[in-house]
């Protein structure tokens, strides 16, 4: 029996990496791979960029345990130095058969007499995400096209015993049932893989964060979930000609674990004090009037810049916000992406058209109760399409049809003029344009020289107000 272990968006995930690999090294693996977006994502990861540069502890426990890792989108929001640097400090390779010459793109491996073959390949929507230019100097070749090249070349000329496709990318729709889960732009192209080359043994998928386990004909289709919570075994037995997957998911107890006592102590430690109460319960009702955390993202982006109006979202979670002692736990919960802030000219009606396009997530559900439409309608926007704006006041009127929701738009107590144009700040992700096409390509007026987490910080110790302003308000109508 042969054994392959396989994870995948660990995220940083470091508090529970070190009880995944124990249990991983127990089962006295043949094959390990992980299938990206493997560090970016959590408070180690900060932490062992910022504050303690030395080589981060999970990288010393990945070279215990990995054969060959896939570049995930994740491993890009690094300069190019900064990731080569990380495969130098890599005890084993990272492949992407579509990156050109900056990866190999398949990895071979013998276990007991067996050719193994591993290709990987990475989402071609990548560049589409990338903030600062990293990714600039590379082609990322459609993941599709690349990998039937690569496919036909491995079983023409390495002639495999089993084939093995680690792919960082997904489904648009459920591999067994169909249901739909998006459209096929190409950012997850799992379906037509499957649809276009035939011979692959076992399909890694990732970056959607699902649990997939299924075998559809001869081939093993897994996604295993993400951030730490458990890694996929798959057996082979060529004797009887059967293989199977199971997922291995952590206990409770080491769901739980903590990070390094130099990280915990990091974050434990206490920033400021705030006297009133900034938080927030509720991933939906917080996104229905104005609320004081908001208001208080708001203030620091405005400072933090010469704009007119400030943009932002809320991180998809129930909780959140800001009460009494602060600390960089709290801080890193609320701001933990290390976006630049940018200015940039946006007239009315285009301000109008964004507002509309975040009204678009939600509806009422057929209990009559306001809902994600995505909970309500297929082919919808998601709930992180959603922003909140300040400096200007507006209502949104769900009961009206998407594109004619924003109501009494008003900025310093004049209607918000359609041809008029006011410098807005965002952070540089939604620049990016990937959510909110309008945005794509913007003249760039200013940049902040830190990234969102250090300019909170300074805002919460250096400006922060004895009682924050209002920055105009809104309103969700749906009664």
């Amino acid at each position: 029996m042969t054994s392959i272990l396989i994870t995948s968006d660990l995220h940083g995930r470091l508090d529970r990496f070190k009880p995944l690999v124990n249990q991983m090294k127990a089962l006295n693996p043949d094959l390990v791979i992980d299938n990206g977006d493997f560090l970016d994502g959590s408070p180690a990861t900060f932490y062992y960029k910022h504050i303690d540069k030395n080589l981060h502890p999970m990288i010393k426990l990945a070279n215990e345990i990995y054969d060959v890792a896939v570049f995930g989108n994740h491993e890009f929001h690094h300069n190019l130095s900064a990731i080569q640097n990380l495969g130098s400090e890599c005890y084993f390779p990272w492949i992407s058969c579509n990156i050109g010459e900056f990866a190999k793109p398949y990895f071979i491996k013998n276990i007991r007499g067996k050719k193994f073959v591993v290709v990987g390949v990475t989402t071609h929507f990548t560049p589409v995400w990338d903030e600062y230019g990293y990714v600039k100097d590379l082609n990322f070749e459609d993941a599709l096209k690349a990998l039937q090249y690569w496919v036909d070349y491995v079983v023409t000329n390495e002639n495999p015993d089993y084939l093995i496709v680690s792919y960082h990318g997904g489904f648009t729709e459920d591999p067994l049932t169909g249901t739909v889960y998006q459209e096929r732009v190409g950012e997850n192209q799992a379906n037509e893989i499957l649809e276009a080359i035939t011979g692959i043994d076992l399909l890694i998928t990732g970056h959607q964060h699902l649990y997939i386990n299924e075998k559809i004909q001869d081939t093993i289709i897994i996604q295993p979930a993400s951030h730490g919570i458990g890694f996929f075994e798959v057996q082979i037995d060529f004797e009887q000609g059967h293989s199977y997957a199971i997922f291995h998911q952590l206990e409770e107890d080491q769901l739980s674990c903590s990070y390094p006592n130099e990280v915990e102590n990091w974050l434990d430690q206490e920033l400021t004090y705030i006297q009133r109460d900034y938080s927030y319960n509720g991933l939906l009702t917080s996104r229905l009037s104005s609320h004081p955390f908001i208001q208080l993202i708001h203030d620091m982006q405005l400072k933090a810049t010469d704009a007119q109006i400030s943009v932002c979202d809320l991180l998809y979670m129930e909780t959140g916000g800001l009460n009494g002692r602060i600390t960089n736990r709290d801080l890193f919960i609320n701001a933990p992406r290390e976006h630049k802030l940018r200015v940039i000219l946006l007239a009315g009606i285009e301000i109008k058209q964004l507002i509309e396009q975040s009204a678009a997530v939600l509806a009422m559900n057929q209990n009559g109760e306001i809902d994600f439409s995505t909970n309500v309608y297929p082919h919808t926007p998601m709930p992180y399409q959603y922003d909140f704006w300040g400096g200007i006041s507006y209502l949104i009127d769900i009961r009206e049809p998407v594109g004619h929701r924003v109501k009494n738009m008003i900025f310093k107590g004049e209607s918000l003029e359609n041809e008029h144009y006011y410098r807005v700040v965002l952070n540089s992700y939604r620049l990016t344009g990937y959510d909110f096409p309008l945005l794509k390509n913007r003249k760039i007026l200013s940049e902040t020289i830190q990234t969102v987490p250090f300019l909170f910080k300074d805002y919460l110790q250096s400006g922060f107000p004895s009682v924050v302003p209002d920055h105009g308000n809104f309103k969700v109508i749906y009664l």
